[in-house]
């Protein structure tokens, strides 16, 4: 590579699975900076996603093989390391793009191979850093009751040390920023592009009279320890002794069995809807009252975007970035210790009145009218991208590359 060829800033992707891969993929497209999408998942989840055939290159047979493991309830033992196979897949390329941007943690095994090589190393991270990712959850199981673990695991211990291979990261908040900053990377290296969604095609919450019917409280996304299922169940406990009538509306997989357990012990009725997309999803979207998404360790759920522009005023969790777009009071609240007091000082005002629900639903979609569309992504990745190609001129100057 010279320095000529950055004039033609080319981007290839390594993407484990097919998280946020449809927004990132498409907004490179759109800005021309898109190289090779190197995959982990059969091509047509890439085609579905926008992503052209051209473009696309996979090695499914690991996430083929776990997918069966799991089906066949095998042992464990039995998976795949799909990181490791596909990092040293794309490891093998001869011929790279003048950057590589990995979204997981393949870059354990991509990154080392690359270091003599010229390509500029990117990571895309949607969490916070690799002890915060761990940490957060063995804190939901504790407070749930569960075991939990303290000591780090290795997989995670070799995350933080190769974690500064990358040249740049993309953080999807600026809570995921600041998770790195505190840990010494330096604050060039950082760059927050918060996601978008287009609420163009969302069908609003129609916000029907509640008499005769329970409030329904939604949740889209997985559904685990991580992403706080004991926090909601603590809501139904609360709501059940003031005889609130709430329902739960879960749409996702559930994670691990326990929060099956947590779903039974649950005081209030709730439904599982299972995976919806599309037209099924918007359906479901529209009849529920607020959203909950009370997650430990998140980075800007972009099911909380959803909600939001098809205004649902939104619940969150103040150790997460999904406190960004929400105004405590105006368009949602954040929850800090789902103590009684404090759902009954954020959550039953919104309970009681659905003429505040009906107003914080109109805040909750003009913000991400002003600042969470897919508009606003690219324009913020574009200047981001502006800046990583004159960080990689300057490097392959003083390399003389």
């Amino acid at each position: 590579m010279n320095l000529e060829s950055l004039g033609r800033w080319k981007v290839d992707l390594v993407w484990e699975r097919d998280w946020n891969l449809g927004l990132v993929g498409r907004t490179l497209l759109e800005l021309n900076y898109f190289g090779t999408l190197f995959g982990g998942f059969p091509k047509y989840r890439y085609l579905k996603l926008g992503i052209p055939t051209e473009k696309i290159r996979t090695r499914p047979a690991a996430a083929l093989w776990n997918y069966g493991i799991g089906r066949l309830r095998l042992p464990p033992r039995l998976r795949m390391d799909e990181p490791r196979r596909v990092g040293s897949w794309v490891a093998r390329q001869k011929r790279l793009s003048p950057a590589i941007l990995v979204n997981g943690t393949a870059y354990r095994f991509l990154f080392p191979e690359l270091l003599s090589r010229p390509t500029f190393r990117l990571v895309e991270r949607g969490s916070m850093y690799p002890e915060d990712f761990f940490r957060f959850p063995q804190k939901a199981r504790r407070e749930a009751g569960y075991p939990h673990e303290e000591q780090l695991p290795p997989e995670i211990l070799d995350e933080m040390q190769k974690a500064p291979l990358a040249e740049s990261t993309i953080c999807g908040s600026e809570m995921v920023r600041k998770s790195y900053l505190k840990r010494g990377f330096p604050e060039t290296s950082l760059h927050t592009a918060h996601y978008g969604v287009n609420p163009d095609v969302l069908a609003p919450a129609t916000h029907v009279d509640p008499q005769g019917r329970n409030l329904r409280i939604g949740w889209l996304g997985v559904i685990g320890f991580r992403k706080g299922i004991d926090r909601a169940r603590r809501i139904s406990e609360w709501a059940a002794q003031k005889r609130i009538p709430l329902e739960f509306h879960f749409v996702g997989p559930i994670q691990d069995p326990e929060s099956w357990e947590i779903l039974r012990s649950f005081r209030c009725p709730y439904i599982l809807h299972g995976v919806k997309k599309g037209a099924e999803l918007q359906k479901v979207l529209s009849l529920w009252d607020l959203y909950l998404l009370p997650s430990y360790e998140e980075g800007l759920a972009i099911s909380l975007l959803l909600a939001m522009a098809a205004k649902i005023p939104s619940f969150v969790d103040q150790d997460t970035g999904c406190r960004e777009p929400v105004r405590a009071g105006i368009n949602g609240e954040i929850f800090e210790g789902y103590s009684r007091e404090e759902l009954d000082q954020k959550l039953w005002p919104w309970l009681g009145d659905q003429t505040k629900r009906r107003a914080g639903g109109e805040q909750a979609r003009e913000t991400i009218l002003q600042n969470f569309t897919i508009g606003h992504y690219r324009t913020r990745i574009a200047k981001i991208h502006e800046r990583l190609q004159e960080q990689a001129r300057q490097k392959y100057h003083q390399e003389g590359v």
